[in-house]
């Protein structure tokens, strides 16, 4: 029997492409299944759309979802304020009762949507501040359903495995901001059309609120999610289309100037901050769109799928496997937002399109001959089976591994040592966390947090591996042959002559080696299609280096201020006669960690002082390796050839951008 802890949101979205058959409940049911882990049973839901839905009768007819309590007072309070604005109930029956809370179904006319809209943020600003209920979905596309308990739970509820829809969302719970013992605060969340399903936190809830409550929004039932639908539904209104809106909602750092100012001051509430990803399903009557969001600094995971029918977004891999073992995925990268229409096919790839074909095909599942058959073992039973195994054999191979955690992490203190781990499948977080003598070797890709304080062994990744790779890596080697994500090699380490190796032979996203300290990363970029690494490359680094193949922009090195920041640092110090201003010009063209060498002392140490006192700056070269390199190096690439299949040694032939710690003047 599987067997669950809870760790975080899951979220799942799936958008059918058109002329391609229509997405069952029950597929989407067992999707967001796979990560019950990530869950509760403190909420779950989903949301169906249905384009066809919007042009059926009358165009004044809507459908409005509400929970009530079991009080016939309340419901016709409902009628009553409805009624206040011109909008008649032609129908309405129960769906569920659970407790002491009803769902009602109402089928109502309006004489316009925004005469509906106005009655429902009336209708729960009364209903809310009395805590009797509240309209959980309106529109002609989208229906809600959502309560308390995991996802299988809520879907026997309604019977969401009979429906089909054009577009799903479903959402499983991890309570953060609010209680999880009535269904106003499970997922999905939504207004007029749109639906939402989230993952993380909202340290902008405040401002949000705010923004909304001056355009007339009220029923807020404190949790941070509801604001995302809200905020969606608002900024069409006024006016924006699809992607402008989304723009705004995805905060993009100001010194990428894709808002202008204008906008970006009036909207300041608007935009979303945090750690977070969201899905927003919405419906513009003639279209469906599925759109996924992050922070700018990708602190929740989210992966992008696609096949010949299908068009996903999730939280973890395993969930697209579930339904399509052979889809291409890839993942959002910081600072970009993904939109999809059932109409118009893939908007915006949530990366630049030129790095999609850098990630690796779909994994192999099933090998020839296998020890351990996963699918039906939950990922504490999964290392009690690899021990049993490996007490008779010093190789083990597991065939469908399907999101299986913490893989590796009990076979020390279970005295397994020296033994090589085969996994087949998509490998979930925590892969050989702790590991100290066994070497894992991975057919497919890899979750979050492989290799997080290894001491020893080696982890050999055939695909890609997914963010926070090789945290605090102490020692051992970690071989990825295809790209790596967010925050890789963070507070490496080295301890005398015990030192990490950690090879890449893709690319890597942001904050390459932040706060690093020792150890070795190499990145091979082996195709050579696309910037190697993403942003903020070795930031607050003081020890260790990277060796990255090709030339790195410099601005993508280190925490470097904005050149318009640097600029007026400048003119200050001409103006202070620091610096002469015929110098000035040629100065202000380089990137602050081009022109920080360059700087008088006195000015040197001011900037340091703005720049660095927090984060360190690291320095970097672009050159050949020196001969003592290649002598360290070559070894450890021959080994990386070995395990991928594939002679890589030449490739230390070419240049590489070097990043080293920053030796400041004074310091031990």
């Amino acid at each position: 029997m599987m067997r669950y802890e809870p760790s975080g949101c899951g979220i799942l979205g799936i958008l059918r492409k058109k002329g391609s058959r229509k997405i069952r409940g029950e597929e989407v049911v067992r999707a967001i299944e796979r990560v019950r882990y990530r869950g509760s049973d403190k909420g779950a839901g989903f949301a169906v759309f249905n384009l066809e839905e919007s042009g059926v009768g009358s165009n004044h007819r809507y459908y409005v979802k509400v929970f009530v309590e079991k009080d016939p007072n309340v419901l016709a309070e409902v009628f009553r304020e409805l009624a206040a604005y011109g909008v008649k109930v032609v129908s309405h029956n129960v769906e569920v009762c659970s407790s002491n809370i009803c769902s009602y179904r109402l089928g109502v006319e309006a004489s316009s949507t925004t005469i509906l809209k106005k009655a429902i943020m009336k209708l729960n600003t009364l209903l809310w501040i009395k805590r009797v209920g509240k309209v959980y979905s309106a529109g002609r596309s989208v229906d809600v359903y959502k309560g308390v308990g995991y996802p299988e739970d809520i879907a026997k509820l309604y019977s969401i495995h009979n429906i089909e829809g054009d577009m799903w969302l479903a959402h499983t719970r991890q309570p953060t901001n609010s209680p999880g013992h009535y269904p106003y605060w499970s997922h999905p969340f939504a207004t007029f059309d749109i639906a939402i399903v989230h993952n993380g936190d909202l340290s902008s809830f405040g401002a949000n609120v705010e923004f909304l409550s001056s355009r007339g929004w009220g029923g807020f039932v404190g949790t941070d999610s509801e604001v995302v639908a809200m905020l969606f539904d608002q900024l069409l209104s006024e006016g924006y289309d699809v992607e402008d809106a989304v723009k705004i909602l995805a905060n993009p750092s100001r010194k990428h100037h894709i808002l202008d100012p204008s906008t970006d001051y009036i909207y300041r509430n608007a935009r979303l901050d945090g750690p977070f990803t969201a899905i927003i399903g919405y419906s513009s009557g003639d279209d469906l769109y599925m759109i996924v969001i992050a922070d700018r600094s990708k602190f929740r995971p989210v992966i992008l799928a696609e096949d010949q029918e299908w068009i996903y977004a999730a939280s973890e891999e395993n969930e697209v496997r579930e339904l399509s073992p052979n889809a291409r995925v890839w993942t959002l990268k910081p600072g970009y937002y993904f939109i999809a229409s059932y109409k118009k096919g893939i908007i915006s790839y949530g990366r630049p399109e030129e790095e999609l074909e850098s990630f690796s095909p779909p994994p192999i599942f099933t090998p020839e001959g296998f020890d351990i058959d996963a699918r039906y073992i939950d990922y504490k039973g999964l290392d009690s089976e690899i021990a049993r195994v490996a007490s008779t054999k010093n190789i083990v191979r597991i065939a469908n591994v399907m999101g299986h955690r913490y893989i590796g992490i009990s076979l020390p203190r279970r005295g397994v040592k020296n033994v090589r781990i085969e996994l087949y499948g998509v490998v979930g977080n925590c892969l050989a966390n702790l590991n100290e003598a066994n070497y894992f070797y991975v057919y497919g890709n890899v979750g979050d947090d492989c290799g997080d304080t290894m001491h020893g062994g080696k982890v050999v990744i055939t695909g890609d591996a997914r963010d926070v790779l090789a945290q605090t890596l102490q020692g051992g080697k970690i071989f990825v042959g295809g790209n790596a994500g967010n925050r890789v090699g963070i507070q490496m380490r080295e301890y005398r002559e015990k030192r990490p190796y950690l090879v890449i032979g893709g690319r890597v996203d942001d904050y390459l080696g932040e706060y690093m300290a020792g150890g070795v990363i190499i990145i091979l970029n082996k195709n050579n299609r696309s910037e190697p690494v993403g942003s903020y490359v070795g930031s607050g680094m003081v020890g260790g280096r990277i060796y990255i193949r090709g030339k790195v922009y410099p601005a993508r090195i280190g925490p470097q201020p904005p050149r318009v920041e640097m600029l007026r640092f400048l003119k200050a110090m001409v103006i202070e006669g620091y610096i002469k201003s015929r110098d000035l010009e040629d100065l202000a063209d380089q990137s602050y960690i081009d022109l920080i060498d360059k700087l008088p002392e006195e000015v040197m140490r001011y900037a340091r002082k703005l720049y660095e006192e927090r984060i360190g700056m690291p320095r970097y070269e672009y050159r050949e390796l020196y001969e003592e390199e290649i002598k360290e190096l070559l070894p450890v690439i021959e080994e990386y050839s070995r395990d991928l299949g594939r002679d890589y040694t030449e490739l230390l032939n070419d240049k590489y951008t070097v990043i080293t710690a920053r030796k400041i003047a004074g310091s031990r």
